[in-house]
């Protein structure tokens, strides 16, 4: 007979990992009537608890987290497939190993972020995409857990991040959209909250305010292509010249597609502009205009700060470093 583990138990109980682990060791957070149903049922599957894994209880894992953010789509964004090579690369050099947990949504980030830290699964912990008041950051602070932030909290000064400027992404994406001064623009970022996203759209702001651009819009979505191709055929119904700073290339490649089926031509009445440069960027027709975030020089800061955090220097001062993005000019942009 196969060895039950927690995985088994949580899907013949239909919770959650996190839950049946805490009920294996009464966590009072637990449902007492929780706890009495997933305890019969391990004693009736006949489970034994992981020695290596008690052993670990009070020692360390020799593992890193990284929490990948949601939506996990067609695209996965280049910086972090970069982030998890590099890391691996480092963590082997030190006889590491690397944990990699996609979360759905918002509350799954902070339940997996909880069972990492409460069920040891890790000893430090890489996140990305931050938010305002991140519920995350503040428990790993108040744990005493080391980790990196990709991107800053609202408590810059207390622990080690490492950001993209999302700002001057912004503005670079507007200055470049001006150029042919459009009728309209409008800003496409992914959810307000997120300070990446936030800082993208305060940055083209500035940059269209400052060039006396009219008719701005500012439009939040979730960075996909089906959410850009959607976008694209609800607002290309007039035939102005409008212009379209895009936070990440997926959205701008779903703009193409919403764009052929309006018959819109993109670098002639449509100025297009994306961000973080993903792969095929440079085959789109016309070669789509972006920004590169520099992945291979974030990933290996991120990496980096993780280490020291790790090793004797890890009660020192915090790390913070930011990148500037590199703008790449290519074809979409443009307007007859």
């Amino acid at each position: 007979m196969a060895k039950v583990g927690i995985k088994h138990l949580a899907e013949e109980l239909n919770v959650d990992v996190s839950t049946v682990s805490r009920a294996l060791r009464n966590d009072p957070r637990v449902k007492p009537e929780t706890t009495r149903m997933v305890q019969n049922l391990a004693k009736k599957l006949g489970y034994r608890p992981n020695s290596a894994a008690r052993a670990l209880r009070g020692g360390k894992t020799g593992r890193v987290a990284v929490l990948l953010s949601p939506p996990q789509q067609r695209f996965a964004s280049p910086v972090f497939l970069e982030l998890l090579a590099t890391l691996d690369g480092y963590l082997r050099q030190e006889k590491m190993s690397l944990a990699v947990f996609a979360a759905r949504d918002w509350d799954e980030e902070v339940e997996i972020v909880r069972s990492v830290v409460d069920d040891r699964m890790a000893d430090a912990i890489i996140l990305g995409r931050t938010r305002v008041n991140d519920e995350r950051i503040r428990y790993l602070l108040d744990q005493n857990v080391p980790f990196v932030s990709f991107g800053r909290s609202s408590w810059p000064d207390e622990h080690s991040w490492v950001e993209i400027d999302y700002l001057e992404a912004g503005q670079i994406a507007v200055s470049a959209l001006s150029e042919n001064r459009p009728d309209s623009l409008t800003i496409v970022a992914a959810s307000e909250g997120l300070r990446f996203a936030d800082n993208f759209v305060r940055g083209a702001l500035d940059e269209a305010r400052g060039r006396d651009l009219d008719d701005i819009a500012v439009r939040r979505v979730e960075m996909s292509e089906s959410e850009g191709e959607r976008l694209a055929k609800e607002v290309l119904t007039e035939a102005s010249r409008s212009a379209f700073a895009c936070i990440q290339d997926s959205l701008a490649f779903g703009f193409y597609r919403g764009a052929a089926q309006q018959e819109r031509k993109i670098g002639r009445e449509i100025a297009l502009f994306g961000g973080q440069n993903f792969p095929g960027a440079e085959h789109t027709a016309p070669p789509l205009s972006t920004f590169s975030t520099q992945d291979k020089k974030v990933a290996d800061l991120l990496s980096r700060v993780m280490i020291r955090r790790l090793g004797s220097e890890g009660a020192s001062a915090p790390q913070h470093h930011t990148v500037s993005p590199e703008p790449l000019l290519r074809s979409s942009h443009f307007l007859e």
